[in-house]
């Protein structure tokens, strides 16, 4: 196993072709003449699998994959400046406003030619779901004058529009597009079935197929049989570790960027312990000595109480996502006090969204996706988990400490989530995870 973890690029991506050349240089690949074609690589995660939705915030599949099946028009570079991927150009000044070009012949993996309507579906669905928090300064585009691949967005300085959109929450999707059935112009096609997700090699990407033949993830039932699995050689990326019981010989350890936030949120039933920062307060008399052996980052030593003081009840966690449940089960354990004790509750995906989106319950255990590299990138997020209407109107805060944030939230940021784990020591490029970019060598 090697010396110690690397951070790759997770939380700032540059695109496919940047990372290649970076691998190409690491890897010696160039004195080899070119990285291999083929091979299949298992992966087996404590998410859901059921679907994956490029527009949604609150999925984690979509933190793990989307990037594999679908891209946005832009990609910002090593220097945070935006760069066309599916888009012509940059957007260019036009008397209306700012207008947006596709390239011609884009596909999907499932083989559907893309034109404006698609970019114009894809901007609305956006809108109206994660892609909220970077649209809202701009009005909805119209379709340009005599041109089938091009939109114009009124009043939109180009620039500001460019970086908007290259957050993946704006990916460009089919106007048939289904998170059960995911399809876009990635390097992978896709394919979901019963707790399992199937990446295939996509010979109609717009920036690239994939390296791998395969990409075959399964559901971890819970965060042992994630362990367990990697280390008897199941699969050949262990989630948070080189094994259960002893480390699997050879493994390489990554760290590989932010995957995102776990929140607990307070709801109606927590009565005045609802209130914004009661949350927040509580969670940071846990500690991160606590909280370490669960993968969460940039969590600050215990300072406080973390004694709950509310009505006794439940935390209500998406039971597909044992990563969610054995935090939830932990901070039951830490919140609990004599007469206001809490237990962690797995329920369905859909009751729990709907319960958050209700607000019809005691805590709830949730899940934030990035929006991007910034700060400014995770306020947004943050305000839109809590309201995607403080998103459209967010206020000016020098901070780049989530915890800060949700001081004025009514939920508490339990710490943040990265892509880490260990690896077979002849899979590279792990440590960016740009699936389209992983090889055998």
């Amino acid at each position: 196993m090697s010396p110690a973890p690397r951070l790759g690029s997770g939380a700032g991506r540059v695109g496919r072709r940047a990372v290649l050349v970076t691998l190409t240089t690491a890897f010696g690949a160039a004195a080899l003449g070119r990285i291999p074609y083929g091979g299949r690589v298992r992966l087996k995660v404590p998410w859901g699998l059921a679907s994956v939705d490029p527009h949604a915030l609150d999925d984690p599949a979509a933190a793990l994959f989307a990037d594999a099946i679908a891209d946005p028009l832009y990609a910002l570079d090593a220097s945070g400046q935006p760069y066309p991927t599916l888009a012509a150009e940059l957007p260019s000044r036009v008397s209306r406003g700012a207008l947006v070009r596709l390239r011609p012949y884009l596909n999907t993996a499932h083989g559907l030619a893309l034109d404006a309507r698609d970019l114009l579906f894809s901007i609305a669905r956006s809108r109206a779901r994660a892609g909220v928090c970077v649209l809202s300064p701009f009005a909805d585009p119209v379709p340009a004058r005599d041109d089938g691949l091009a939109v114009v967005f009124p009043g939109a300085d180009p620039d500001a529009l460019a970086l908007a959109l290259s957050s993946p929450v704006t990916a460009l999707l089919p106007r048939k597009f289904s998170p059960a059935r995911p399809d876009g112009t990635g390097s992978f096609a896709a394919e979901v079935g019963s707790g399992r997700l199937t990446l295939t090699r996509n010979t109609r990407a717009a920036r690239g197929a994939a390296y791998l033949s395969r990409i075959e993830v399964s559901r971890a039932r819970d965060m042992a049989d994630a362990l367990r699995s990697f280390e008897v050689g199941d699969v050949d990326v262990g989630w948070l570790g080189p094994g259960l019981h002893r480390p699997r010989p050879g493994a390489w350890s990554f760290l590989a960027g932010r995957l995102g936030w776990v929140i607990l949120r307070t709801g109606a039933q927590a009565r005045e312990w609802g209130a914004p920062g009661v949350a927040q307060r509580l969670l940071d008399g846990i500690g991160a000595a606590r909280l370490k052996h669960l993968g969460l980052h940039r969590v600050p030593p215990a300072r406080g109480t973390s004694a709950w003081g509310g009505p006794p009840g439940e935390i209500l966690v998406a039971d597909d996502a044992a990563h969610l449940t054995e935090i939830a089960r932990t901070l039951a354990g830490h919140l609990s006090q004599p007469g206001h004790e809490v237990r962690a509750a797995p329920r369905s995906p859909r009751v729990v969204r709907e319960a958050a989106q209700n607000g019809r319950f005691l805590l709830l255990l949730d899940f934030v996706r990035p929006l991007g590299p910034t700060n400014e990138h995770m306020l947004l997020a943050l305000l839109a988990a809590a309201d995607p209407r403080l998103a459209q109107r967010p206020p000016k805060l020098e901070t780049g400490d989530p915890r800060l944030v949700a001081q004025t939230l009514p939920f508490g940021v339990v710490g943040e989530l990265y892509i880490e784990g260990a690896h077979v020591p002849q899979l590279h490029g792990v440590d960016g995870w740009v699936l389209g970019a992983l090889w055998f060598g």
